[in-house]
């Protein structure tokens, strides 16, 4: 598994880094998926959030809701839908349409190209008169994320999340979520999304992707004719997030009206997405907190009740994993003490091997069920991008099951417990 490099100097052929079709016969629905990517912005995401909401309600063709929903219902009920997202250094708007694959179809629709009409509408033609955006539409994306997002505060498990995210990463735009800030949601108007959709259309990295019962070579050469998408490469173009300068671990203790204390723990994993280590970091992370049979789930949670909820996830393309609980106020001490003499046991290969081989069969077993859905395909497809070569389900497959007791052992010591969040009830000491 090769990393892409900066400098590296390697032509595109055929268009084959921005258009990818994966022909399968597993699904009766064709998924056609766009990614645009910028640089991850803590002035951007607002806006990018906004935007990927609005280009999915309306365009100039099919200009209100109800013209927009009439005409997805004549294309057989097809399915749009948007989202935004992190990966690596970049902020992502996805936009996908699902419609039903025209080979099932008793009539001679042809629904796939009437699918890529709409994808062209939506993405090159979208509601802008005189240079802005919609007002009525822009004005209810604008309140429904600032309800979403203000909904979060009384999320005392995503609050405490991006707690730690904040005192781990300081002031790098990785401590936020990808749909953006409330403090932004006003200054976006009609006339700053334009600025913000002609940034889009002009600088973003764009990825096209489809999934589904189609001719390769035919679908490939229809986007290209659909999308005026110029071959291109993906670089990193800023600083992976690094955690900010302080002293290892640090240690915050907040207090707020919580029914259960959340612990959050936060690491530096040795290795990232690419790199020879990456399997090893994976059948750790099941292995410690990553799925009920883990350790932490076990030894924590269920020997000695110390948690109501405990989880650990890796963030592999940036290298970092994170231990997510909810413990009794009075106990988050041991809870914490517990979990790093956990940890402190893998770094002295206290583990057993049937616990490997356990997480190797839970790690393929779920990489074989997200074959069984085009959403997931599609992420894994995306995922090379950060590859010279891509890599290949056998590559996957043989590098999972490679992993021995010993790789785990050392690449838990070389892992860096960075951070200690801890939201506890008022008055508790």
């Amino acid at each position: 598994m090769k990393v892409r490099h900066d400098n590296l100097e390697k032509e595109n052929t055929e268009n084959d880094k921005h258009i990818k079709v994966m022909p399968t016969t597993k699904f009766k629905t064709t998924t056609i998926t766009l990614k645009f990517m910028a640089p991850l912005d803590s002035n951007t995401m607002t806006a990018r959030s906004i935007l990927s909401k609005v280009l999915v309600r309306a365009t100039k063709q099919w200009p209100t809701d109800k013209i927009f929903n009439r005409h997805l219902s004549h294309l057989y009920g097809a399915y749009v839908n948007s989202f935004v997202s992190k990966f690596k250094d970049k902020h992502v708007i996805t936009i996908s349409l699902e419609l039903i694959n025209e080979r099932y179809l008793k009539d001679q629709t042809p629904l796939f190209e009437k699918g890529l009409d709409l994808l062209k509408e939506m993405i090159w033609n979208p509601l802008i008169t005189e240079k802005k955006f919609d007002d009525v539409f822009v004005s209810q994306e604008k309140s429904l994320l600032t309800k979403k997002l203000e909904a979060m505060v009384d999320n005392k498990s995503q609050i405490s999340f991006l707690n730690l995210l904040k005192f781990m990463f300081g002031e790098h735009p990785y401590q936020h979520l990808a749909t953006g800030q409330v403090d932004y949601i006003a200054s976006v108007t009609p006339e700053t999304l334009y600025h913000t959709y002609q940034s889009m259309l002009q600088n973003d990295y764009c990825a096209v992707y489809v999934v589904g019962n189609v001719d390769e070579t035919q679908v490939k050469a229809q986007l290209e004719t659909y999308f005026n998408i110029k071959p291109f490469r993906f670089e990193v173009t800023q600083e992976p997030p690094k955690s900010a300068i302080h002293t290892l671990p640090q240690e915050i203790v907040e207090e707020d009206d919580v029914d259960q204390a959340k612990l959050n723990i936060g690491f530096k994993m040795p290795a990232q997405y690419g790199d020879a280590q990456y399997f090893t970091m994976v059948v750790f992370n099941v292995m410690f907190g990553g799925d009920p049979s883990s350790v932490l789930f076990n030894e924590i949670r269920e020997k000695q009740s110390l948690a109501y909820s405990i989880h650990s996830q890796i963030d592999a393309k940036n290298g970092f994993m994170f231990v997510l609980s909810g413990v009794s106020a009075d106990k988050y001490e041991i809870a914490k003490d517990t979990i790093i003499q956990e940890f402190e046991k893998f770094q002295r290969g206290q583990f057993d091997d049937d616990k490997l081989a356990l997480a190797k069969k839970v790690i393929l077993s779920q990489r074989q069920e997200s074959h069984d859905r085009p959403k997931s395909i599609i992420e894994i497809l995306n995922n090379n991008i950060l590859l010279d070569e891509p890599m290949s389900e056998e590559s996957y497959f043989d590098g999972i099951q490679s992993v021995t007791q010993a790789d785990v052992q050392q690449f838990a010591q070389n892992i860096v417990l960075d951070t200690i969040y801890i939201l506890t009830k008022g008055g508790n000491d």
